[in-house]
């Protein structure tokens, strides 16, 4: 199973896991910031141990773990919580649906709408790709995790972890035109409401755009944005 850990910014990591049974790398990532350890999303389950491993190679122990934060509510995104101790849990009350009842107890905390969450991590509620779906900002990186309302399912690396990612970028810049030019799609899928989480990112600075799957983009992120909103 491929793996990697690599850092993005200062006391910023990313987790990649390559999910043969998705074809697919699935992302989570680590911030260590004012003595707390904080865990954003967790991947699945069953690949709960590839995360813990590579972490405890850092010399990071899952129960040094402090806080989670889920992007949103899918089992890819929330799978290893049940293996933390005691936590502090966050997703969007949108989300809780989506949770097994046996882990919910995990998620006791509510992300707002619009505002500060854990250590001024900024949140915002995109509620496009689910219905509890946000961003979070850490203004002192220039780091905005997005979950996936952009990600790269499906994609492997064509450069590194962290990476400018040129064949990504123009890839889902044509995904994004054919969706706008098909009215069924834009009609299933919600393009406006996508569209619409798009500006919330343009109000940040960022440099690193963490996504739930796929490479980590670093630099012009704002530029890229404004080229999918062309398609609007």
């Amino acid at each position: 199973m491929k793996t990697y850990l690599e850092e993005v910014a200062k006391n910023v990591y990313a987790f990649l896991v390559w999910d043969e049974s998705w074809n697919s790398y699935n992302n989570c990532y680590l911030l260590l910031e004012n003595n707390n350890i904080i865990l954003i999303d967790s991947g699945k389950e069953e690949h709960s141990h590839f995360l813990f491993s590579a972490l405890k190679k850092k010399g990071i122990f899952k129960s040094d773990i402090t806080h989670f934060i889920a992007t949103h509510g899918h089992k890819d995104h929330i799978g290893a919580i049940q293996f933390l101790g005691e936590i502090e849990g966050y997703i969007h009350n949108q989300d809780l649906e989506l949770i097994p009842e046996n882990i919910r107890n995990k998620l006791n905390r509510k992300l707002p709408d619009i505002g500060p969450t854990v250590t001024n991590l900024e949140c915002v509620l995109l509620g496009h790709h689910t219905k509890g779906s946000v961003l979070l900002y850490h203004r002192r990186s220039k780091v905005l995790f997005c979950g996936d309302h952009i990600c790269f399912f499906g994609e492997p690396l064509s450069g590194n972890v962290v990476d400018i990612g040129v064949c990504e970028k123009e890839k889902y810049k044509q995904f994004v035109s054919e969706w706008s030019q098909n009215n069924e799609m834009r009609a299933q899928y919600n393009f406006s409401l996508f569209i619409e989480g798009l500006k919330k990112i343009t109000k940040y600075d960022v440099e690193y755009l963490c996504t739930g799957h796929g490479v980590v983009l670093k630099g012009k992120i704002n530029e890229f944005i404004s080229d999918l909103l062309e398609f609007d």
